[in-house]
């Protein structure tokens, strides 16, 4: 039985194969979709219908957190079948527990209880995805909602706090509400560049 890291490494070795441009900022899995209602560059509102996600909390660290979600997309699910890993792995039937793609981004909760979310692909829904194996790993949808984005480079977390200060005085200048904590994404493989890394401050706001 390979370990966690060892899946862990030939997963992101397979990937980087065939995305060596992530290096460099290009994205490796798909998005969860979205409309765009204000842009203001770095600055966004956006829509999102629901999403359907995996979670875990965060108290042992933000590597403990993803081991276990990347545990769950890689076969830790009913059925526990292991697919090898592609750019991105992409299927519409794992109620055998085949692996699921990894969409983009990666959520972690900045206020109260804190959790890592994988949001997970669009054709799933709660009744079709495959249920974790590991009671830490939960599942659960986040419902359609309207979001204040701001996006910035570099590393996710040392940035954050300043990042979110910073979407905060711009939401008070367009009078819009806060309705939720801000959440920290990112959207990149761990091998990209910094400086070509894309990550972003979401904070839930009111509706129109």
């Amino acid at each position: 039985m390979f370990s966690r890291a060892t899946r862990a490494v030939t997963a992101f070795a397979s990937l980087l194969s065939v995305t060596a441009c992530s290096v460099f900022g290009s994205a490796a899995a798909p998005e969860p979709e979205y409309r765009v209602t204000l842009s203001d560059p770095p600055f966004e509102v956006r829509g999102y219908g629901e999403l359907v996600v995996a979670k875990t909390p965060m108290g042992e660290g933000s590597r403990a957190a993803f081991g276990r979600l990347f545990d769950y997309i890689s076969g830790t699910n009913t059925g526990g079948r292991d697919i090898a890993m592609t750019a991105p792995v992409l299927n519409t039937d794992n109620s055998n527990g085949s692996k699921i793609a990894m969409t983009a981004p990666v959520l972690q909760n900045r206020e109260g209880v804190r959790e890592m979310v994988f949001v997970l692909p669009a054709e799933m829904t709660l009744d079709t995805a495959p249920v974790p194996t590991d009671p830490a790993v939960t599942l659960g949808t986040i419902p359609p909602r309207r979001v204040a984005v701001v996006r910035y480079s570099g590393f996710m977390a040392r940035n954050a706090a300043a990042q979110e200060a910073r979407l905060r005085n711009w939401m008070a200048d367009k009078n819009l509400t806060a309705q939720g904590a801000a959440e920290v994404a990112g959207y990149n493989p761990p091998w990209t560049l910094p400086p070509w890394r894309r990550n972003e401050i979401l904070i839930p706001i009111e509706d129109d």
